[in-house]
């Protein structure tokens, strides 16, 4: 069974890192981590939010196959952000970053800003869509490297939040649609494009939630082609 750990590492008393420890079976791995990722954009807008990390070991039998590791200003910071999103029996355990690497980031919603004010504007799921299909964007999944594997939108490409500072530059030139699971960490993605000088930046609101409730088609694993949903693809677009 995978374990979620804890990694301390503030040894001047600031910027505590901890979270909960909880078994969890393979199978039910995706759905904790989408449980995790709800529970850390709750997280990243409270006061004193630094960022948050989920590691998976690359070490084969280690202890705790996925850590979580969550910064805070102070602890005073984090004790009050446990009122809003209580986790129970913490404890912490150290292990070594070297056998770790981070396949999910969340940081502060305060943070979503260009300094000069300027967001990502938000994009449609059905018009994000259509401008993609007619060379009018490029669609970019944030998503990290598991949730693409699972499934991702018909069109996209893929660049995990987690290294998009560095993959930045490999994005084609023109205007860029960041898509997520719901909306959040595209818009992160879309401020960090902004900051780079990259024009014409969107978010898909609603993430890729809202672009299946709309029937537009993802790509399933071992599926070169899309998953149509329906007749309601082509009547989406129509209507965008």
């Amino acid at each position: 069974m995978p374990v979620v750990g804890i990694l301390e590492e503030a040894a001047d008393g600031k910027s505590p890192r901890r979270d909960l420890p909880i078994e969890i079976d393979e199978e039910k791995e995706a759905h904790y981590l989408a449980a995790w990722q709800d529970a850390a954009e709750v997280m990243a807008a409270q006061p004193g939010f630094i960022r948050t990390y989920m590691f998976r070991t690359i070490v084969p039998g280690s202890k705790f196959p996925l850590v979580n590791v969550a910064e805070w200003e102070s602890t005073r910071h984090w004790e009050e952000a446990m009122n809003v999103c209580p986790m129970l029996g913490q404890q912490i355990a150290v292990v070594h970053a070297s056998n770790y690497e981070a396949i999910r980031t969340v940081l502060p919603t305060q943070s979503l800003s260009s300094g000069d004010g300027r967001t990502p504007a938000d994009l449609s799921p059905v018009e994000a869509r259509r401008r993609a299909e007619n060379g009018q964007l490029t669609l970019v999944d944030v998503r990290e490297d598991d949730e693409w594997a699972a499934r991702h939108p018909a069109g996209a490409v893929h660049a995990g939040l987690s290294t998009l500072p560095a993959s930045l530059s490999d994005l084609p030139d023109g205007p860029l649609a960041f898509l997520c699971r719901t909306g959040n960490r595209s818009a992160q993605g879309g401020m960090q494009a902004i900051r780079a000088g990259r024009s014409s930046v969107y978010s898909v609101a609603g993430g890729l939630e809202a672009w299946e409730a709309a029937g537009l088609p993802v790509v399933l694993p071992g599926s070169e082609s899309a998953e149509n949903n329906g007749d309601r693809v082509a009547d989406a677009v129509r209507e965008g």
